[in-house]
């Protein structure tokens, strides 16, 4: 993101990201019996990258 944002908008982003984040968590964890182990892992992981990739590009 080149565009400047203000901080009551970054945090607004932020939150979001947050809230979306543990919303997701929550469904994969319910869900977790129907994956196994690895697959239920793999899921995780790419949701904390993306939320990762969402903060890094907060940043800019």
């Amino acid at each position: 993101m080149n565009k400047d944002i203000s901080r009551y908008e970054l945090i607004e982003n932020i939150t979001n990201d947050l809230a979306e984040f543990i919303k997701l968590n929550a469904i994969i964890y319910l869900h977790k019996d129907s994956y196994s182990k690895a697959e239920y892992n793999r899921m995780l992981k790419g949701i904390e990258d993306d939320l990762a990739t969402r903060f890094k590009q907060g940043e800019g």
